[in-house]
C-alpha cells in the first residue's frame, strides 16, 4: 500500500500581531508552529491538517479573545460552539472543525491576516507531492498566492496542461499568420496600435495573456530573433 505526504512549507514568516488568538489556534492545528521573536514560522512535514479537534473551553475562550477584530473564523467556530451547547445529547469535551468546508479554509484565514496586515503583501504556500513508492501519479507539487484580492493556485499538472497548450513557434517564423492578422487590420481600418489593442484584449478576455507574456519570456531568455 502506498502513502502519499505533501510536505508544505508558509512563507514569508508571519507576524504574531497580524492574527487573531483564534485564528492562530486554527493555524497551528493546521500546520506545525516553530514561533520566532514576533512571528510564527507555519509548515507540515506530511501536508496541513483538514479535521481539528479542539476542547470547547479553550475555543471559547480564545473566542472571546478574537471577536474584536473581523475574522472569517469567528462567525463558523460560534457557530460550532452554539450548535454543541444546543446539542440534546451529553455534551462532548472538544469541538471538531472542518476545515473543507467553503465557510472556514485555512487559504481564508491567511487572506484574511494579509488583508489586515500592514506589512504582508503576500503570502505563498508551497506544497511537494511525494509518495511512499515510485508511482507514476505519487509525485508533483503546487503553488497558491494569497493576496487581499484573491487566491491563485497552480499545481504541478495545470502547469504541465500549460505547456502542451503553448504554442511554439510556427515552422514559417508566423509570417503566414503575420500576413492574415494585417489583411484583418487593413479591411478594419486599424492601424498598427489598434491591431495590438485587439489581440491584447482577446488575449485577456480568453485567458491566454499569461501564457504568451510566459512564451515571450521564454523567447527572450533563449536569444530569439526573428528572421
Amino acid at each position: 500500500m502506498a502513502d502519499y505526504y505533501s510536505p508544505t512549507v508558509v512563507a514569508p514568516e508571519i507576524p504574531l500581531n497580524d492574527m487573531t488568538q483564534l485564528e492562530r489556534l486554527i493555524l497551528s492545528g493546521v500546520f506545525n508552529e516553530d514561533v520566532a521573536p514576533g512571528t510564527a514560522y507555519f509548515h507540515s512535514e506530511c501536508g496541513p491538517g483538514d479535521i481539528l479537534t479542539i476542547d470547547a473551553g479553550r475555543l471559547r475562550a480564545v473566542l472571546a479573545q478574537s471577536l474584536e477584530i473581523e475574522s472569517p473564523c469567528n462567525g463558523r467556530i460560534a457557530s460550532l460552539l452554539n450548535e454543541r451547547d444546543a446539542s440534546t445529547d451529553d455534551l462532548p469535551d472538544d469541538v471538531d472543525i472542518d476545515l473543507t468546508e467553503t465557510k472556514l479554509g485555512w487559504d481564508q484565514i491567511l487572506r484574511a491576516i494579509v488583508k489586515r496586515s500592514t506589512t504582508l503583501d503576500e503570502i505563498v504556500v508551497t506544497a511537494a507531492f511525494t509518495c511512499s513508492k515510485m508511482r507514476s501519479d505519487g509525485f508533483g507539487g503546487s503553488v497558491m498566492r494569497i493576496t487581499a484580492d484573491r487566491i491563485q493556485y497552480a499545481s504541478t499538472v495545470d502547469m504541465l496542461e500549460t505547456m502542451w497548450n503553448d504554442t511554439a513557434v510556427p515552422a514559417d517564423g508566423g509570417h503566414e499568420t503575420r500576413t492574415r492578422l494585417e489583411s484583418a487590420a487593413d479591411t478594419a481600418g486599424w492601424d498598427s496600435f489598434t491591431l495590438l489593442l485587439m489581440i491584447a484584449r482577446w488575449l485577456d478576455n480568453t485567458g491566454h495573456a499569461n501564457a504568451l507574456l510566459r512564451h515571450f519570456g521564454e523567447l527572450a531568455a533563449a536569444g530569439y530573433a526573428v528572421e
